[in-house]
């Protein structure tokens, strides 16, 4: 069973108190330790007609590889190094999937995926990601700017 993960102030990949953010919503599975998010993008993000940027992309990686971090490890945590690879592109208005799961984990180094699937489940782009953990006091910070703490109890 997958449960929804809280949003976090004004973050633009999850934040619903940003205004221009994506508003991810995003699911731990715990049972396959993977975070996901099903998500739809406007034409706002578009880079080319009807291409969604690549940055927009590589934000989404990014989001899902740190919540995937936060909600197996319960470390708060900033990127290292984003290595994203397209292999085709993503339409507007077009339903995706992303998913993201721990690689491997060296001290307070994390190394993630994340795949981003159509609905056949074609991986369109994926990522790997070295995050490195902060300090606990950063981690009750994180707490602090969820709008509801209550998945971390």
């Amino acid at each position: 069973m997958a449960e929804r993960l809280p949003s976090y102030k004004g973050c633009f990949g999850c934040g619903k108190e940003n205004p221009i953010g994506l508003k991810l919503e995003r699911f731990w599975d715990e049972e396959r330790h993977v975070v996901f998010s099903d998500f739809t993008l406007s034409r706002l993000y578009e880079g080319f007609e009807n291409v969604i940027h690549g940055g927009i992309i590589s934000t989404i990686a990014d989001e899902l590889i740190w919540w995937v971090i936060a909600a197996e490890k319960r470390q708060c945590t900033v990127t290292v190094e984003l290595t994203v690879k397209f292999k085709r592109p993503l339409a507007p208005e077009t339903p995706y999937r992303g998913e993201a799961f721990i690689l491997e984990e060296k001290g307070r180094r994390f190394t993630a995926r994340c795949e981003i699937k159509d609905r056949e489940g074609n991986i369109l782009a994926e990522a790997t990601g070295v995050f490195l953990a902060l300090k606990e006091s950063a981690w009750r910070e994180f707490l602090d700017g969820l709008e509801d703490p209550t998945f971390f109890d």
